[in-house]
């Protein structure tokens, strides 16, 4: 938007605001919703924001708690976040600070607003500070807004687009930064698995764990850990995990959570029955030291350092998502005395795992998944998409959410349960989009179950129970269906997904498939050349994938 335009939009606005406080009691009347709609919302347009784009300016969605209202995002990229205030509000507040400043951090975005029109607050969220009123950058009235034009238009969509508030923070000088959101979380979770697999492997030498046994049954615990956590800070659950430290017999304690969790959402996450040793998952039948659960839950809900707390329920998936994919490249190695957890280069480079940007992700299924959807002829419910090499599942996820977003908007029973006639239990939109629509296979068994994780979190509902996903997200090698090579990871198609397949195959196909050198595949080479039209021997193992 030209410079001069703007100047005059926001001369009426302040003029529009004059207005108000000088009628009597208009100010007290003036609530949050109208100061965002006549006020707030058309200053942003005015510095060059699409405020009617909902991927350009989104409604943050409100979980258990009231955080910001608006995201603002270049190419899905967010650059700033909004928490307003109705007009007369008291923007000086602890709380209101702590509120946009975590926000913003928890999405990995370095700046915060907190404004009521008449004040402007500039927060950044990365600096470490012992207090949130130290974030603070920037502050600008509304009595201001002519003279301090260049300031205000740090702030506009051209001024994110050229980096100038990042320039001009740099320019006062460097501060401390804080860990990122998902380093921090990288750096715990490689801490709690450390810490869990030494204190298995002392206490359950009897049972003669076999590496597989006990990176999985670490891995059930962590997921089991992290779901409950996600409940808890979005309101669906009281902090029984923060109770269960407080017992003498924490890991007794513990069980009976996940008991609990198991009877109220099902699913395969939280399988435990003392009366059916069917049901029974390895990883409970487990000694581990009170103490060392004990400290594994505190750090859950703050660091050691207790500069951060976390909250799970603004944490994206794609977030966990990233954690999670480092995390894979991390494998446990036995010693005699000793488990210790070190990244393994060479496992990640075998494997081919590399973390894909979010705002990749997004305009790829925009671009496949979301184009579909514009056809008035397609039936939602029978699209099926597919990620033949999903990692911890970041594609599906934002599948899921594209899904989810197109049946909000064109679903009037979208907010309806439905009733299941054969097990007489409730279940809602979002689980139909999971069995319906989402599919995914990995060679890794244990991102299998990372996806599935992060898929239930997007669904998990307070009274309904969480579906089964191991018929939709399967563990296999996407290329090979031989025993023989491949062993019981051998994959075949038309035999794993028979339905789909029978009917021509999936209708979507997305992801970032596994960059492997050609150096690497000797083993498999006869096999891609007797079964792949596009075989070269210094073909990478990306091309089979795209032929597949």
């Amino acid at each position: 938007m030209d410079k001069e335009l703007a100047k005059q939009e926001i001369r009426l606005l302040v003029e529009k605001y004059n207005r108000i406080i000088h009628n009597e009691g208009d100010i007290k009347s003036k609530e949050e919703e109208k100061t965002k709609k006549d006020l707030i919302l058309p200053l942003f347009h005015a510095l060059g924001w699409k405020t009617d784009d909902s991927n350009e300016v989104t409604a943050e969605e409100r979980i258990s708690k009231r955080w910001v209202d608006y995201g603002f995002r270049i190419n899905g990229v967010p650059k700033f976040f909004l928490e307003a205030k109705a007009l007369g509000e008291n923007l000086d507040n602890q709380k209101f600070f702590e509120q946009a400043v975590n926000y913003a951090y928890y999405k990995r975005c370095p700046w915060a607003v907190l404004t009521n029109f008449e004040t402007i607050k500039i927060l950044n969220a990365e600096w470490e500070t012992p207090y949130y009123f130290s974030s603070h950058f920037m502050t600008i009235k509304c009595n201001e807004f002519s003279d301090r034009f260049e300031d205000l238009w740090l702030l506009s969509k051209e001024g994110f687009e050229q980096g100038s508030l990042d320039k001009l923070a740099e320019r006062y000088g460097k501060k401390t930064k804080k860990t990122s959101v998902d380093k921090q979380l990288l750096n715990d979770f490689t801490k709690f698995r450390d810490m869990l697999s030494k204190n298995v492997i002392k206490l359950n030498q009897d049972k003669k764990l076999t590496q597989t046994e006990l990176d999985e049954s670490i891995q059930r615990i962590l997921d089991r850990l992290i779901f409950i956590r996600n409940c808890e800070d979005r309101g669906l659950e009281e902090k029984k995990l923060w109770e269960a430290r407080n017992e003498t017999k924490v890991w007794k304690k513990l069980r009976e959570v996940f008991s609990y969790y198991d009877k109220n959402y099902d699913s395969k996450l939280f399988t435990y029955d003392p009366t059916d040793s069917k049901k029974v998952h390895l990883c409970d039948t487990l000694d581990i030291d009170d103490s060392v659960l004990r400290e594994l839950i505190e750090c859950l809900y703050r660091t050691k350092d207790q500069s951060i707390s976390y909250d799970f329920s603004i944490i994206d998936a794609d977030v966990l998502g990233t954690v999670y994919e480092q995390y894979l490249s991390h494998i446990l190695k036995k010693t005699e005395k000793r488990a210790t957890l070190t990244e393994n280069h060479t496992h990640k480079k075998e494997q081919g795992i590399y973390y894909t940007p979010t705002y990749i992700v997004d305009y790829i299924v925009r671009s496949t998944l979301g184009e579909l959807l514009k056809n008035e002829n397609i039936d939602a419910e029978r699209i099926k998409v597919l990620d033949p090499a999903c990692g911890s599942g970041s594609f599906l996820i934002k599948a899921f959410d594209v899904l989810d977003e197109h049946y909000r908007k064109n679903d009037k029973d979208y907010s309806q349960t439905q009733l299941d006639l054969e097990t007489g239990t409730t279940f809602t939109r979002k689980v139909k989009i999971l069995q319906n629509n989402i599919f995914g296979v990995d060679l890794d068994k244990q991102a299998v179950e990372i996806t599935q994780l992060n898929l239930l979190l997007k669904i998990a509902e307070k009274g309904h129970r969480l579906p089964l996903l191991e018929q939709n997200i399967r563990c296999g090698n996407s290329l090979i269906d031989d025993g023989n090579l491949a062993g019981d990871k051998a994959f075949k198609w038309e035999e794993r997904f028979k339905e789909i397949m029978r009917e021509g195959g999936f209708d979507i196909v997305i992801g970032n498939p596994p960059y492997v050198r050609q150096e690497e595949l000797s083993e498999i080479k006869p096999y891609l050349e007797a079964n792949y039209e596009t075989y070269q021997g210094t073909a990478d193992l990306f091309v089979y994938f795209f032929e597949k």
